[in-house]
């Protein structure tokens, strides 16, 4: 892998478009929910209670194992060390969509066995709202994974490279 700006800006594109066709995917569940189930009985509040904290508990997950890579080492040269971060950008973004799509499956599930769209619609709503904060390629998941591959001393340079800047990085929560 070349150290090219393009280079660099395609794979990030390449990210966006897999995590918009993932996020993507819960509407259109919910569509098929709708039209196959119908929206029949709300769900009781303790069923909407229960449906909410299985998406934070997949919220916690990710927050907790999502980041986790491989760190770099301190004697890498940047170039192997950004394509190490732009890999782990790739991988964990798979991994926090798993988990954070979690609740949502499971909401499915529940949906058809009570035979109302309500609990998908519930359940698959908080899983959008998780997915957009973990999934989306963002300048704050950058900063995380960053964080966790420089933590030996190493410098993978991903946020300064995904910004297209050549400065340190700074945190924040824009998106690139």
């Amino acid at each position: 892998m070349t150290n090219d700006q393009g280079t660099i800006q395609q794979r990030l594109q390449a990210v966006r478009i897999l995590s918009g066709a993932l996020i993507g995917g819960l509407v259109i569940f919910a569509v098929v929910a709708v039209v196959a189930l119908g929206t029949g009985e709300y769900p009781s509040p303790v069923e909407a209670a229960a449906l909410f904290g299985i998406n934070v508990l997949a919220f916690v997950v990710a927050e907790v194992v999502g980041y986790r890579t491989e760190a770099v080492r301190p004697d890498a040269d940047p170039e192997s060390a950004l394509k190490t971060g732009l890999e782990a950008l790739q991988q964990t973004t798979i991994l926090r969509f798993a988990i954070t799509e979690a609740p949502a499956i499971l909401a499915l599930a529940w949906a058809f066995s009570t035979g109302s769209a309500w609990p998908y619609l519930i359940g698959a709503f908080w899983s959008l709202l998780c997915m957009a904060w973990h999934v989306w390629p963002s300048r704050r998941v950058a900063t995380r994974l960053e964080r966790s591959l420089d933590r030996e001393g190493g410098r993978s340079g991903l946020v300064a490279a995904l910004s297209g800047s050549t400065g340190p990085s700074t945190p924040g929560y824009q998106q690139f």
